[in-house]
């Protein structure tokens, strides 16, 4: 991978603790108050009137079996990724449902890598203090930009309006790694693999991003209230 792409180490991403607990994953750094995980903030508040439209159609089972072949997809096709990035081999896939991750793993790096022009980390722990934490998939330069990128798979294409929830996770991360490392990130990244065997690429920047994060504090605003009155 090293001769495709660049590996920059330019900060030094610390590794935090990840706690478990009866309201959701928080992590800590050092000796600091936990706080609570990026998903975990996502999950808790957002609008949940599709989802749940949708499971009380399919049924809670069906529901169920198709989120958990999602993730074991999902976890393939990010593994794949990592693997490529740290330059080490793959092992045989152990079901189809990890083949069918690795393929579109490979769909990703094969059409959208060649705009990865940096990488300064991979799996990246970020934490913005008192607030949040989490881990973003990817830290570098996408098409030329300082970037935060994240990878999706998805059942079927998605459109730039229903993906309100990963530009707030670009988002959050952006803000973190800014307040972390001195950084001015405002380019944001969601590639998806989608199973009918496409990709799609969507960006966020400028104006738009910067809405995108005013909108991550206020719902990380409205979960810490939400916290203190239980």
């Amino acid at each position: 991978m090293a001769n495709l792409i660049p590996v920059k180490n330019l900060y030094t991403y610390e590794r935090l603790e990840r706690i478990e607990t009866p309201k959701g994953r928080t992590y800590r750094r050092g000796e600091e108050t936990p706080v609570y995980s990026v998903t975990n903030i996502l999950d808790k508040t957002k609008d949940k009137t599709t989802l749940d439209a949708w499971v009380a159609r399919v049924g809670a089972e069906e529901a169920e079996r198709i989120k958990n072949n999602a993730a074991h997809v999902g976890t393939a096709m990010h593994f794949v990724i990592e693997r490529f990035l740290e330059g080490t081999a793959l092992p045989p896939a152990e079901d189809w449902l990890q083949l069918r991750g690795y393929e579109m793993g490979h769909r990703l790096i094969n059409q959208h890598f060649d705009s990865l022009e940096e990488v300064w980390g991979s799996e990246v722990p970020l934490y913005y203090p008192g607030k949040y934490a989490g881990t973003t998939d990817l830290v570098g330069v996408f098409r030329g930009k300082p970037s935060i990128v994240d990878f999706k798979q998805s059942l079927k294409p998605k459109r730039y309006e229903w993906i309100t929830d990963y530009f707030h996770q670009l988002a959050a991360y952006a803000m973190a790694h800014d307040i972390l490392h001195g950084t001015d990130i405002n380019f944001g990244v969601v590639l998806i693999a989608v199973q009918d065997g496409s990709t799609q690429e969507f960006t966020t920047t400028g104006r738009d991003f910067e809405r995108q994060k005013k909108e991550w504090m206020d719902r990380v605003e409205k979960f810490l209230t939400k916290l203190s009155e239980t």
